[in-house]
Parts: structure tokens; sequence; C-alpha cells
């Protein structure tokens, strides 16, 4: 038996928050590397990595967390 899902046209789809990221996370992941390594997790701050990753302090947030979470993609990343 197969099934049939019906759609109500007076139920709205929820929409996507926020706008769409605009930029290359694996070029950002490469681009915080970098930081990391040149000055260390302590020394390289969040506009640090906001400026050479190319993105605002928000879509960091948005994409990695915060900065211990980016830094543990970033040694993970790394180890590959």
């Amino acid at each position: 038996m197969e099934r049939i899902e019906e759609t109500n046209p007076q139920v709205k789809q929820a929409k996507p928050r926020g706008r769409p990221r605009s930029f290359d996370r694996a070029t950002a992941l490469e681009k915080a590397i970098l930081a990391f390594w040149e000055h260390g997790y302590e020394a390289t701050s969040v506009s640090d990595l906001t400026r050479v990753m190319g993105i605002g302090a928000p879509s960091l947030y948005a994409a990695f967390g915060d900065k211990r979470a980016l830094f543990e993609e970033v040694v993970l990343e790394y180890g590959k």
C-alpha cells in the first residue's frame, strides 16, 4: 500500500532564518588553521579570526558555534 501525503495549502512551510551562507567553509577553516598556528589559541581573538576568514562575527558564531568549537574543528581538519 502506498502512502500518499496530502499538503494543506493553508499551512505555510517554515523558511530558513537569516541569509544563506556566503562563504566557503573549507577556505574559512584553512585560514583559521593558519591564524591559530601563527599566534596560538589564546593570542588569537575572534576579531583576528573574522578578519583573516573574511566573515563577520555573527557568521562565525552561526557556522562554528564559538572560538573553542572552531578551534576543535580546526584541530580535526588539520589531522586529516
